[in-house]
């Protein structure tokens, strides 16, 4: 049985679509007045000699950038959506119709969703049980979906009893990106006792007792399992072509440990030593939007301006606010960490180099998936106008200002004659 294995995505755009005078941010910088085509669900064109049909939908982008669809490896902000309060539960297939209008308003066009599989005694969306249910609704439902909804399984290494459903899940290739997490007290997010209770405290409702339970239960489990079962997953993974990330790294000895693996991603590295050694392997880092957008981690651990500053941090995840996707982008070259083009590729090319998906999504150039969003960033705050996945417009908003030729934030990045794209393609 392969019922979870389902390649449907939305619909692409039967009409050819032109993008006028926008600005386009590349890898090289950022290009203005340019004339980008979109036809059966392809970019076709980016500027030059042009010809598209007759009877293409024109679209005036004067002012406007023009950038791949954000490719969001990490959020759980889909149990935000099923479970707004607690006990509150809403209907699966309602909180994911409504989170997918949200992620296209955020520019988000491949969302990967985080289902995870680790004991709580409170949270019943994070059980084996209720994560393989998510995940066959929304396998079910894709189709249905206007952007590219996927799955991130994420295993709580001490929850021996969800193994059995973990390896049908990966089995049946129900994951498109599958990663390991231990938050038993002492190590990786949480280094004392007082603030793994603080924590799940706050996040789970618990008592102070139901924590130190909790902590107790993990660090006991812990203590019991060797690696092995880490090891059968990874093993499965990297038969089925499964990407696979850590999370919480914090030390050099466990990034060697997860590279010896296969794994190629770390995710919120809590020290930037750890950091530093995944890049020097070869590694993604990913750091949090919402960390980068304040300045700093709500948990005192690693900065994700430091990592960037320091040239240890490659991707950007929106942990748990999709909104902040675009604005940590923006923040990073606000604060003088990237030009503008280079910043965008932290939430488009490099994420989607991190999963195998680089060349065909996260990218603005000829032949591509047309997963792009329009921003408007002369007011306060940069905002998502237009978001089309597949050549097809499922996000418009109104614009602010009509009368601008080039944004302000445009005019201070790294911006090439539109008469050099030749250069480029």
């Amino acid at each position: 049985m392969r019922e979870y294995h389902n390649t449907n995505n939305p619909p692409a755009n039967t009409r050819d679509v032109l993008l006028e005078n926008v600005g386009v941010a590349l890898p090289e910088g950022i290009f203005r007045d340019v004339t980008v085509w979109l036809s059966g669900g392809l970019i076709v064109g980016i500027g030059g000699e042009l010809r598209p049909s007759e009877n293409s939908d024109r679209i005036d982008g004067t002012g406007l950038l023009l950038s791949p669809g954000f490719v969001d490896l990490h959020s759980d902000a889909i149990e935000k959506e099923i479970r707004p309060r607690p006990g509150g539960n809403f209907p699966l297939e309602v909180a994911l119709t409504e989170l997918d209008k949200r992620l296209a308003a955020c520019g988000i066009t491949t969302m990967y969703h985080c289902l995870c599989f680790g004991e709580s005694e409170t949270n019943e969306l994070r059980t084996a049980e209720k994560a393989d249910a998510i995940a066959r609704t929304l396998r079910r439902m894709e189709p249905h979906l206007t952007v590219r909804n996927r799955i991130h399984v994420r295993f709580e290494v001490s929850d021996i009893g969800s193994m059995p459903t973990l390896r049908r899940l990966l089995d049946e290739r129900g994951a498109d990106l599958f990663s390991i997490m231990d938050h038993t007290p002492g190590q990786g997010q949480f280094t004392d006792l007082a603030h793994f209770k603080t924590y799940y405290s706050q996040a789970e409702h618990l008592t102070g007792d139901q924590a130190e339970k909790l902590a107790a239960t993990r660090i006991a489990t812990r203590d019991s399992l060797g690696d092995e079962h880490i090891r059968e997953l990874a093993a499965i993974c990297r038969l089925r072509g499964i990407p696979m990330a850590s999370h919480d790294d914090d030390t050099v000895e466990k990034v060697n440990w997860i590279h010896e693996m296969g794994i190629g991603v770390s995710e919120f590295p809590v020290r930037l030593q750890a950091a530093r050694e995944a890049r020097r392997l070869g590694m993604e880092v990913l750091m949090g939007a919402p960390n980068i957008l304040r300045g700093g981690s709500l948990t005192g651990n690693l900065s994700g301006q430091e990592a960037l500053r320091e040239g240890a941090c490659t991707v950007i995840g929106s942990d748990y606010a999709p909104m902040t996707m675009l604005h940590a982008a923006y923040q990073v070259f606000k604060s003088g960490l990237l030009p503008l083009h280079e910043a965008l590729l932290l939430v488009t090319r490099n994420p989607a180099r991190a999963v195998g998906l680089d060349g065909k999504h996260g990218a603005l150039r000829q032949g591509a998936v047309a997963d792009l969003v329009l921003i408007d960033d002369s007011g306060l705050v940069p905002r998502i106008v237009k978001t089309f996945v597949g050549g097809r417009e499922v996000f418009s908003a109104p614009r602010l200002r009509r009368d601008e030729n080039k944004s302000p934030q445009m005019e201070n990045c790294h911006v090439v004659d539109s008469d050099r794209l030749a250069n480029v393609y």
